[in-house]
């Protein structure tokens, strides 16, 4: 596993991140993709951006690359508490989008945008709880770049990538503004928009319906994440509309369900990155029998595989982590491009005293059973793709010469 040192840079006396990587699972197998893509990101320069200092690629010896040591959390470990107040959430996704705006003008997709991913730091300012940066362009693409990791790969989180990068498709800027709708979703509401039971599931729910958006967050809200999400990237609109448009929601009414804490997402900042063949649109169902390719199921983190005739997704068990608070140890996380954490106090995270009156009960009995539905939905297509698997074992055991006489 990739591995991050909080290190002191004894020329300029300053902590810094040195994140090791471990050859032929983050390196890059072409040096020249590596140093140009280590170029590209060394030239961003945003406040919600992780600074890329220095880096070392030299073939046949350790890869390395430092990074700007961010004092704080991630934020999925700060939405594990609870969910943000929504005029806390329009500023980060503004802080966020204007980030993205700086990334895809460069040329640069993030490709692996989720909470693991954006660190949280306590802000100065009496009205906000945080400041965000993005973090870990560990599996940035260049834009114009003519080769990609492995040909006919996907790689990113299962519960945040875009349908298109599911369907196998180039990632483009208008995936990461697709993740960042489900991360806003994610902080608004307490809960993943796709909690299914497998990375398989959760990649495959979103291609042939939008998440579904609560009433619950505001016409404004509802409105941008609809759009942010849309099936069509064509359709969704670019950071800079993203960062403008979350302007005028700083002063939005904080929604009833942002004020209860919820349970953590099952998983929540340890979806491990994932390489996946693309999913290939199929035909019509001949008459004729079939086969399938087994389904294999395991640990995530020791590298779980499923194939369901649209890909076969794969964990990488190669992870890295930005030290968080109090984290002189070297540490590992089975998720690329995610934050450790850390022994240290938190930063305090709390939520302003609500004026309002409880929740609405019906509402809150509507969430509880669509919760409940959500998850028998996932229970039944895990109990339908073992059966299935079964029966290809069984039809694999007796063979095609197998029968009467």
């Amino acid at each position: 596993m990739a591995r991050v040192y909080r290190a002191e840079d004894v020329l300029l006396g300053r902590s810094v991140a040195v994140k090791v990587l471990r050859p032929g699972v983050e390196g890059s197998a072409s040096p020249e993709r590596a140093r140009a893509e280590v170029a590209a990101l060394a030239a961003l320069s945003h406040p919600a951006l992780v600074m890329l200092l220095d880096a070392s690629l030299e073939p046949g010896k350790p890869e390395y690359l430092v990074m700007e040591f961010v004092e704080g959390q991630t934020l999925a470990r700060a939405l594990s508490a609870s969910p943000l107040p929504p005029t806390e959430v329009a500023a980060l996704a503004a802080e966020l989008a204007e980030a993205l705006h700086v990334v895809h003008a460069a040329g640069v997709v993030h490709r692996d945008l989720k909470p693991a991913n954006i660190l949280v730091t306590p802000s100065p300012l009496p009205h906000r709880l945080f400041r965000a940066k993005l973090a870990d362009f560990g599996i940035a693409y260049l834009l114009d770049s003519a080769r990609i990791t492995t040909p006919g790969t996907v790689i990113g989180t299962a519960s945040y990538l875009a349908p298109e990068q599911v369907r196998g498709a180039a990632p483009a800027p208008p995936a990461d503004i697709y993740a960042l709708g489900l991360v806003l979703l994610e902080a608004l509401t307490g809960t993943r928009a796709f909690p299914a039971a497998s990375a398989a599931e959760a990649a495959l729910a979103r291609l042939g319906a939008p998440p579904r958006i609560p009433a619950d967050v505001g016409p404004g809200w509802r409105a941008l994440l609809e759009r942010m999400t849309d099936l069509d990237p064509a359709r969704r609109p670019a950071a800079l509309e993203v960062a403008v448009a979350t302007a005028d929601l700083t002063g939005s009414t904080p929604v009833e369900m942002a004020t209860a804490v919820l349970p953590a997402a099952p998983g929540r900042g340890e979806e491990p990155t994932a390489v996946l063949a693309p999913a290939h649109p199929t035909g019509a169902a001949a008459p004729t029998r079939r086969r399938r390719a087994p389904v294999a199921w395991g640990a995530v983190a020791a590298g779980a595989a499923l194939v369901l005739g649209l890909g076969t997704w794969a964990a990488v068990s190669a992870g890295t982590a930005m030290p968080g608070p109090a984290a002189n140890d070297p540490s590992e996380s089975p998720v690329p491009a995610t934050t450790t954490s850390d022994p240290g106090v938190d930063p305090a995270f709390e939520q302003p005293a609500d004026p309002a009156p409880p929740a609405d009960e019906q509402t809150q009995r509507d969430a509880e059973k669509a919760q409940r539905e959500a998850e028998k939905e996932a229970e039944k297509a895990r109990k339908e793709a073992e059966k299935e698997a079964e029966r290809e074992r069984e039809e694999a055991e007796d063979g095609p010469g197998d029968g009467d006489g």
